[in-house]
């Protein structure tokens, strides 16, 4: 499938590890992140990448935002 920017066909999937933080930045260090470990699919002439999360991934970021509204 060719880049979605580009339209480039020079695309390589690159293992990657990825820490998932609550949004609004600094407000936000103390709370639960998430660890993923998505396979990074990355465009080699402009440099677009795009990944996917586990099921168990997304589940934890859909925990984690209940508790980030909860937690204030």
């Amino acid at each position: 499938m060719p880049c979605k920017r580009c339209h480039s066909v020079n695309q390589n999937a690159y293992p990657s590890e990825i820490n998932i933080h609550p949004p609004q930045g600094l407000r936000n260090l103390d709370k639960p992140t998430v660890w993923a470990f998505p396979l990074l699919m990355i465009c080699t002439e402009c440099g677009f990448a795009e990944f996917g999360l586990s099921e168990e991934e997304l589940h934890q970021l859909q925990r984690n935002q209940a508790r980030y509204w909860e937690l204030g």
